[in-house]
């Protein structure tokens, strides 16, 4: 069986005591494992889970001395945010009004058209998605033939020309597949 996708996130935390109060006490994902930073002698790395804690489900950070490191900034290479999946909308609503009252700010439920999101951050300024599941990408085309043509919500419409130009072709290598 041959199984793509992401195994983990990793993160910096600056406290891994307080990543650990948004991780865990907050959202609810399980500690895995406590461990040394083999690369970094003396800096913790942490393993928070979801559900059983397997591959997919899996927030990994790194703990590193803001005194001694600059903090990192967006750029190349870098991801702008990671998405945690909720079960459903009502199910978003009350992680929602949960995050508002611990003091976090949360953005409005905001309709991506293939799913609904809302946005906060974790203590390291991480920007921390909870999304649905559903309506799902076969919104506007059929299961069958997702991938196909370069599909975009009505509000991006008006820059498919742009969009489309500055597109590149995703190219795989050929690989025996087991």
């Amino acid at each position: 069986m041959n199984v793509l996708g992401l195994h983990h996130i990793t993160t910096i935390s600056s406290d891994l005591q307080r990543t650990h109060a948004f991780y865990e006490e907050l959202l609810g994902m399980r500690r895995i494992m406590m461990t040394s930073d083999l690369d970094s002698p003396g800096s913790d790395h942490w393993i928070w889970g979801a559900g059983d804690g397997e591959p997919g489900n899996l927030i990994t950070s790194f703990e590193r001395d803001p005194a001694l490191e600059s903090r990192t900034r967006i750029g190349v290479g870098q991801t702008h945010h990671f998405a945690l999946a909720v079960p459903d909308e009502a199910a978003q609503l009350v992680w929602r009004e949960k995050l508002i009252q611990t003091g976090l700010k949360v953005s409005p439920v905001m309709d991506r058209l293939y799913f609904k999101s809302i946005y906060t951050r974790d203590p390291d300024g991480h920007i921390v998605e909870l999304t649905t599941m559903r309506p799902g990408f076969a919104v506007d085309e059929a299961p069958e033939h997702i991938g196909e043509k370069l599909r975009l919500p009505p509000w991006y419409e008006s820059q498919r020309e742009q969009i489309e130009a500055g597109l590149r072709p995703v190219r795989i290598p050929m690989r025996e597949r087991s």
